[in-house]
């Protein structure tokens, strides 16, 4: 008895610790998508198009640990409203980018979080323990802090409102994930499938004359940069992996919550990348603004903590 309980435990740690390399993979994501959506590209749905490319590419890796499965016609729907979220939450988000810092649009993915609790008990009869709840504010209350302007007059950027949205959109998949990993039963499906319509979906933007010439017209940059998209995609393609292996076991709220350790990740990269390589991104790290980050990210940990 005691054998097994100690075998449950040590499979539960092992699936938190796969999905802690999400945030992981996410963050070092970001700092790449930061660098090209304010550097290469103006317009976010040429962005949204040359990022989502290569969204099928890396399909093939996940069949190493299984095979996709044939779904049900519902499924199928419910496979094209997730490769829609995947498209539309880009938006707002690229757009959060070129007004905020990148750690600031990394962890105020963490605002739509407040309504995953709601979803997973009404959509899943999930019900959260009190120590969750008090989990789930610190985090919320920390991300909306990093993003406050000033200290005498309390103002959300437009970078907030932005998130807001990308970030529900986020929230709400994660949910819609769970729901249909309960009827369907094969994580592998939950990545083959909205990724091959993602891939396919932004190619709509050429049916627009401006979004098609700036594509057109952004094509040579993107051939000078394919190494780095390439790149990016990867660690996007492994950060959704992860991700989904860890839903397979564990709750959305457990999940969500360790997705908020995102932006402490991507802020210890962008340190490390800017002092030992001079590398320079659109993050500022002086020490007052590193002291505040530092005091809403322990914050962001403890909220974790208690979650998971």
């Amino acid at each position: 008895m005691l054998y097994k309980i100690v075998f449950e435990e040590l499979n539960m740690f092992f699936y938190i610790f796969i999905a802690i390399l999400s945030p992981f993979f996410d963050a070092i994501a970001i700092i790449i998508e930061s660098l090209l959506s304010n550097n290469t590209f103006k317009r976010q749905t040429t962005m949204i198009f040359y990022v989502s490319l290569m969204d099928a590419v890396f399909i093939p890796l996940v069949f190493m640990f299984g095979m996709p499965t044939i779904p049900s016609f519902e499924c199928l729907w419910i496979y094209l409203i997730l490769g829609i979220f995947d498209i539309v939450y880009l938006y707002p988000y690229y757009t959060a980018m070129k007004v905020i810092d990148t750690s600031i649009v990394a962890a105020l993915f963490s605002l739509g979080q407040i309504i995953v609790p709601i979803l997973s008990f009404f959509v899943l009869d999930e019900v959260l323990n009190l120590h969750q709840y008090i989990g789930f504010m610190i985090i919320i209350l920390a991300s909306v802090a990093l993003s406050i302007k000033g200290a005498k007059i309390p103002k959300l950027s437009r970078a907030f409102w932005w998130m807001v949205m990308s970030s529900l959109a986020v929230s709400c998949r994660v949910v819609i994930v769970k729901g249909v990993m309960n009827v369907d039963n094969n994580w592998i499906n939950m990545i083959v499938y909205p990724c091959f319509i993602s891939g396919i979906l932004p190619f709509i933007f050429l049916l627009f004359k401006k979004s098609r010439k700036d594509i057109i017209r952004n094509f040579p940059p993107y051939l000078q940069k394919f190494k780095i998209f390439a790149l990016n995609e990867l660690l996007c393609f492994l950060g959704m992996v992860c991700s989904i292996y860890g839903l397979s076991v564990l709750s959305p709220v457990v999940s969500s919550g360790i997705s908020s350790l995102q932006p402490i990740f991507l802020l210890a990269a962008c340190y490390f990348l800017s002092t030992c390589y001079c590398f320079t991104f659109k993050e500022k790290i002086t020490p007052k603004i590193l002291m505040k980050k530092m005091f809403c990210f322990i914050l962001i940990i403890l909220g974790v903590i208690l979650v998971v």
